[in-house]
């Protein structure tokens, strides 16, 4: 898809962004408006939004009938959220001044799937607490209907890239195995006040329908994962190593001559299986 799409320009506030939170904000609506579709098309009722910031995704979705939990560490910008919430009456956003990462998602998930309500996480994303947000979500995602986020478009090809190509790794990996992965669409640099220096794209993670292994195992498989793509440029023997002692390479279901980018999400978890055996039975 095209990275500039036309839209209404937005209006800005006269509140600067601090430069230390990755601060970027949208000054188009047009991708605003396909999240809102993405939400809509899901029949999510109620979303946990990560740094709404002005509120322009805030209000989009909250007009369209979606609650919205808007997490914004910045005490300004949540100042000026409560200031629009209380003026404009909207009753379905929720504004809450604190990091991201020490909000109690599993508390805020459990009150609202006693309605039976579908969820999910979404946001405009820091490009620097990209991962730590990401990690933070993946042990959760199976309670919810999505995770839909916008970020570095880097940052996305990393997490949907396939095995051999050079933004394959561990996150990658991760991030497959405890989820499906979708690139929705690319959203141009100019779209952004200030303007970053790279391109931003807007991703959906769905959880699957059934587990690829037990958490255990998977646990196991991203312990593993970490080690062979710090290694990358190295056989696997070499990261494996440690875990060989009582074990035959020519026992293992991988060929251990193979290097970390090789391997698919899926044979990362039968090397953890095979080398963590004694621990899974």
């Amino acid at each position: 898809m095209p990275k500039i799409q036309r839209g209404q320009p937005i209006h800005r506030s006269d509140i600067r962004q601090t430069k230390a939170l990755g601060q970027v904000f949208l000054n188009t609506d047009w991708p605003v408006k396909k999240i809102v579709e993405q939400v809509k098309s899901l029949g999510i009722q109620a979303v946990i939004e990560i740094g709404p910031g002005n509120g322009i995704l805030t209000f989009a979705l909250a007009d369209a009938g979606i609650s919205v939990t808007a997490i914004e560490k910045d005490n300004r910008f949540a100042e000026r959220l409560h200031h629009l919430t209380s003026n404009d009456t909207k009753t379905n956003i929720e504004v809450i001044n604190t990091d991201v990462l020490e909000f109690d998602l599993g508390s805020w998930i459990e009150k609202m799937k006693k309605s039976g309500t579908k969820i999910a996480v979404l946001g405009n994303i820091p490009y620097n607490i990209s991962t730590p947000i990401i990690m933070w979500m993946l042990p959760h995602l199976g309670l919810l209907t999505a995770g839909i986020f916008m970020v570095q478009l880097e940052f996305a090809q990393r997490i949907v890239s396939s095995p051999d190509s050079k933004s394959y790794g561990s996150l990658s990996v991760f991030c497959q195995l405890r989820s499906i992965c979708e690139f929705n669409f690319e959203v141009g640099k100019s779209c952004f006040t200030p303007i970053p220096k790279v391109d931003s794209a807007v991703i959906t993670m769905k959880p699957r329908s059934a587990p690829v292994a037990s958490n255990k195992l998977l646990q196991y498989t991203e312990t593993v994962c970490r080690i062979a793509f710090t290694l990358r440029r190295k056989k696997l023997r070499n990261g494996v190593k440690p875990f060989m002692a009582k074990l035959k390479e020519e026992d293992s279901p991988i060929d251990l001559n193979r290097r970390a980018e090789t391997l698919s999400p899926g044979e990362f978890v039968d090397l953890a299986a095979f080398l963590f055996s004694d621990k899974l039975s």
